[in-house]
């Protein structure tokens, strides 16, 4: 009898205690319920995969550390071959969630996904998914993404200039500028207001005219607010035009504008005292 309490210390020791055990438990019970969902992503109903997909979006933002290869190879797959648009459109919201935090084969994984789907894909709401995605996957990104921004669909033209403004890739500035000088109709002032925001990051003190001209003429007052900004970063003080017009579009009755206009002006004097 008196061997029996030091065996079962010493069981309890060779098992890590109590506290481990459990952790161990509530490991295997998440490994479980993720090999659940990514069955019923390949083999349910349509609505069960929804659902999955669903769960699987929040369990990559909530929890990083659950993005293993396994789930990145089943999103891809569920985004290149499933035959419900719903679907293939949380797929790519579930890798445009998950980008910050893969490893670099995961990442060159996903973007592979994204960028086959977006040669293939032909749902508008789909190919928006995945355009908004690449946004997050910058190194294969801009290129493919440019002739997006002569698309005959304004959604996916807006999607494009968004993108290509998150990416901040200097090689996208000219087709901005094109976006930004050719205005256009009221269903392209977001893809001029993206424009001129991409600008501002990357299309250095060249863009200067160009973002006065939309500062001042652009009908749209989004695309105004974000050449003020715009400004903000690329003009200096020896740019008078931009510096009147700026002062100008103080005295708008737009209040986001104003703000937008004090703010780069101040921004330019802190640069140039």
């Amino acid at each position: 009898m008196l061997l029996i309490a030091p065996l079962l210390v010493l069981c309890m020791l060779s098992a890590g205690g109590p506290g481990q055990t459990r952790g161990q438990e509530a490991d295997r019970r998440t490994d479980r319920s993720r090999r659940e969902l990514l069955d019923r992503l390949a083999s349910g109903d349509e609505e069960q995969r929804i659902d999955s997909l669903v769960r699987i979006c929040a369990l990559l933002r909530d929890e990083p550390d659950a993005i293993e290869t396994p789930v990145i190879t089943s999103i891809g797959a569920a985004l290149q071959r499933d035959s419900s648009p719903v679907v293939r459109a949380l797929a790519a919201r579930a890798l445009e969630i998950c980008a910050g935090n893969l490893g670099a084969g995961q990442g060159d994984q996903a973007s592979a996904a994204l960028l086959d789907a977006l040669g293939k894909e032909r749902e508008l709401a789909v190919l928006k998914a995945v355009i908004y995605a690449l946004a997050r996957y910058p190194q294969p990104g801009a290129s493919t993404l440019i002739p997006f921004l002569k698309n005959k669909r304004s959604e996916l033209r807006a999607a494009a200039a968004y993108a290509l403004a998150e990416i901040g890739d200097p090689a996208s500035s000219q087709a901005l500028a094109e976006i930004l000088r050719r205005g256009g109709k009221d269903e392209d002032a977001f893809a001029r207001s993206q424009a001129a925001r991409g600008l501002g990051r990357v299309g250095g003190h060249d863009s200067v005219d160009l973002l006065t001209n939309a500062l001042s003429n652009d009908r749209s007052q989004e695309v105004r607010r974000e050449a003020a900004h715009a400004l903000g970063r690329v003009a200096t003080s020896q740019d008078a035009k931009a510096i009147e017009a700026l002062r100008n579009a103080t005295l708008s009755n737009d209040p986001y504008l104003v703000s937008a206009a004090e703010n780069a002006v101040a921004n330019i004097n802190s640069r140039n005292p």
